[in-house]
């Protein structure tokens, strides 16, 4: 089951900028939190593998807090490849 949805845009700048959406459906503010951690905490070593000049936005859907934290990283490259956002030499 997909634990985010990836949103991008081209940015005029020649960086990446990154940000996660964590709606009210995946629970209070503690469980929301926890779950842009685990984000950040997950794509953190994935940020120079991905290329520069786009916004992305990964939006969590509501088993991102059960899901392992393995899991997290390994959907989180598989959009990023699939949208073509991905560059194999870091």
């Amino acid at each position: 089951m997909p634990l985010f949805t990836l949103v991008y845009a081209k940015s005029r700048n020649e960086s990446v900028r990154v940000g996660f959406s964590v709606s009210k459906r995946i629970g209070n503010a503690v469980q929301r939190n926890r779950a842009k951690r685990r984000m950040r905490a997950a794509l953190t070593p994935m940020v120079p593998h991905i290329f520069g000049g786009f916004n992305v936005i990964f939006v969590a859907k509501p088993d991102v807090l059960e899901a392992p934290f393995a899991e997290l990283g390994k959907q989180m490259e598989t959009l990023l490849r699939r949208a073509g956002l991905w560059r194999d030499e870091a």
